[in-house]
């Protein structure tokens, strides 16, 4: 399936986040990664049996139907957010299969431009129209930064649609810098590059995630369906850390004062080489 050439302009908010190029991609909203085990290993190799399997598969309704039964029944079916749909037609897209797609689209090879979105769970309307809560509450600068900085689709996807920490990871860097944050002033030096994508990895191996948390998976649309518990303070012997709002995002948990000075001195030392 190749790359929809969609411009920046014809999107909500002004940069285009969905399929971005040949390595970058989003399947979050189709609950990529609403999985009992979401980390890069497994939802791999979920993606490449159903994208070989798919390959063979008759293009009618009964055939694509029987396809999403056989899915159900061979992956496992609890999920981190039971209300959230997670669409059994998410592959792998593209001539090296290198970024997730939808499986249903017109452009896939196989489909031979014929739309079958209509037999997921939203429908092809939803497909086409619905763009993500990122789209209206991140700035484009931000926007621009976590495509820029993305290695491969899987750790975009997860941070992509983390506003709330985004935004307070961005807002957290422009009050240090004392001036208007820019692309460009964070992408053009290579040291500050990497520090960037560290910070933003934090959402994948943050060490101080709760034990009781599902993993790096979210639920991040508005209608506040499932929400994040408030960080305990008392084994650590603060009220609230200066990180609150940063630490709350990253489902954290302390144990005593060390964890959560550790926890700190990690955001610290990473928002600081990406400001020098």
């Amino acid at each position: 399936m190749p790359i929809v050439q969609t411009n920046d302009n014809q999107v909500p908010g002004g940069i285009y986040l969905c399929q971005v190029n040949e390595k970058i991609s989003c399947g979050a909203c189709c609950g990529l990664y609403n999985v009992a085990d979401s980390s890069y290993e497994s939802i791999m190799k979920m993606l490449t049996w159903r994208t070989d399997r798919f390959s063979s598969v008759n293009r009618n309704m009964d055939a694509i139907l029987d396809f999403k039964e056989e899915v159900e029944d061979r992956e496992p079916q609890s999920r981190p957010f039971p209300e959230f749909p997670h669409c059994p037609y998410i592959g792998l897209a593209g001539k090296e299969r290198s970024r997730v797609g939808c499986l249903l689209h017109p452009l896939l090879d196989e489909n031979k431009g014929i739309d079958f979105r209509g037999l997921s769970f939203y429908g092809g309307m939803a497909c086409r129209v619905y763009f993500c809560p990122t789209y209206y509450s991140l700035s484009a600068v931000s926007k621009e930064i976590v495509r820029e900085t993305a290695i491969n689709w899987y750790g975009y996807g997860l941070v992509i649609t983390e506003t709330k920490l985004l935004n307070t990871v961005f807002e957290e860097i422009e009050h240090r810098l004392n001036r208007p944050l820019t692309a460009n002033s964070l992408l053009k030096n290579n040291g500050c590059l990497k520090a960037v994508r560290k910070l933003l990895n934090l959402k994948i191996n943050w060490p101080f995630r709760r034990k009781s948390s599902s993993g790096p998976a979210n639920y991040f649309f508005k209608d506040q369906l499932y929400s994040r518990p408030h960080i305990n303070y008392e084994s650590s012997e603060k009220t609230v850390s200066r990180y609150n709002n940063l630490l709350q995002e990253l489902e954290s948990q302390f144990d005593s004062y060390n964890d959560l000075q550790a926890a700190e001195d990690l955001i610290d030392g990473l928002i600081n080489k990406v400001i020098v």
